[in-house]
């Protein structure tokens, strides 16, 4: 298959964020109900799809009531995510994706203010399309295909002509319910038990093979 797109996700795909972000970010949240939580099950909420059940089985905590507070925090502790917050290296390898002739895009499911502070970082004109996977902006969130598929038709490509790189379990399920090519890249953040990407790779620099 000639593949003419190749979308990505944002946070943890092509830019980092240092893990004591979001260590100090959720006991923020979790020191107003008096909660307590491990590293480890901070990871799980930050990485994986399910944050809903993980904050009522692990943080024992209506989620509806937990988003308010976290939002609340995250957007008090800009600034030091911007601090903390770095494109990876191998982002470079955009430049040559670009330059044959590959068109890009980003589905992102971060809050606007950070996927701005995130994309601006990498070059936001070098991104054909950019969707932001909220509610507030009409579009389901990841592991709904609806980012996905909303960024194929902004681009003018269909499906199987079209990559999709994310570090998680929502976005590979995500590109899976797309019928898109799916590549988890393994920044050895987190560990996903049972997940089964299509491709499995550890730096974009690997595209190479499919490119």
């Amino acid at each position: 298959m000639e593949y003419k797109a190749i979308l990505f996700d944002l946070d943890g795909t092509l830019v980092h964020t240092a893990p004591e972000y979001r260590y100090n970010l959720v006991r923020l949240a979790l020191n107003e109900f008096e909660k307590r939580a491990e590293n480890n099950v901070i990871d799980r909420f930050w990485f994986e799809a399910r944050r809903n059940d993980i904050i009522i089985q692990e943080f024992g905590l209506n989620p509806e009531v937990f988003w308010q507070t976290y939002k609340k925090h995250e957007t008090a502790n800009f600034d030091l995510r911007k601090k903390l917050t770095k494109p990876y290296e191998d982002t470079l390898f955009l430049n040559h994706l670009q330059t044959i002739g590959y068109k890009l895009g980003i589905v992102t499911g971060a809050p606007i203010y950070i996927a701005d502070l995130e994309i601006a970082m990498l070059d936001a004109n070098r991104f054909g399309h950019i969707v932001i996977a909220q509610p507030l902006n009409g579009v389901r969130p990841k592991p709904d295909p609806h980012g996905l598929n909303i960024c194929m038709e902004k681009l003018g490509v269909k499906a199987d002509e079209t990559i999709y790189v994310g570090n998680s379990d929502e976005d590979i399920i995500a590109a899976k319910s797309a019928k898109i090519f799916d590549v988890l890249i393994d920044r050895k953040e987190h560990l996903f038990n049972g997940l089964r990407p299509s491709l499995t790779i550890e730096s974009l620099y690997e595209l190479k093979r499919l490119v």
